[in-house]
């Protein structure tokens, strides 16, 4: 079955647009630990490169893919190395798409990604202690709970997990 969703590393102003909208409703950025001035941050980026495409700009530090169903943006995933590890963030920015397992698929994408481009061995999720969807739907894709820090738990998948899964 082919996924109805797809991980586009090209990030064209008009994501960057999107992005900087989903970033300003407080039911997806509550759990975030992104500055409380992202959005404006991103906005003001904008105008300050004026170029079609800000790929360099989101993938400075690791790989920043826009999630896009038919083509349209509804979210974005970011994979943050450290060593051979990964810390996975995703976000389904468009409300009306929640619900509807498009999370868990990006997810999959992403472990792909890590595991099978990025060759690290190991990817992990720090998700606030209060954010019973993001952590089931981790649970979902393969995730074991690690530990508990200040605010977050965190949760991890090796390779050898995530390959004994198919």
């Amino acid at each position: 079955m082919p996924s109805t969703i797809q991980l586009r590393q090209e990030i064209f102003a008009s994501d960057a647009w999107k992005i900087a909208e989903w970033l300003e409703e407080f039911k997806v950025t509550q759990y975030l630990n992104e500055g409380q001035n992202i959005s404006k941050s991103i906005k003001q980026v904008i105008y300050r490169v004026k170029m079609p495409i800000l790929t360099h700009l989101f993938n400075r530090n690791g790989s920043f893919f826009v999630i896009t169903k038919r083509n349209e943006p509804i979210g974005f995933l970011r994979l943050v190395p450290n060593g051979d590890v990964s810390e996975i963030v995703v976000i389904i920015g468009d409300i009306k798409n929640w619900g509807k397992g498009f999370g868990c698929k990006a997810i999959y994408l992403g472990l792909k990604h890590a595991f099978f481009t990025l060759r690290h061995r190991k990817v992990i999720a720090k998700i606030h202690m209060e954010n019973k969807r993001s952590k089931r739907v981790f649970k979902k894709v393969g995730f074991r709970k690690e530990m508990d820090l200040a605010k977050e738990t965190q949760f991890s998948i090796s390779q050898e997990q995530f390959f004994n899964l198919a």
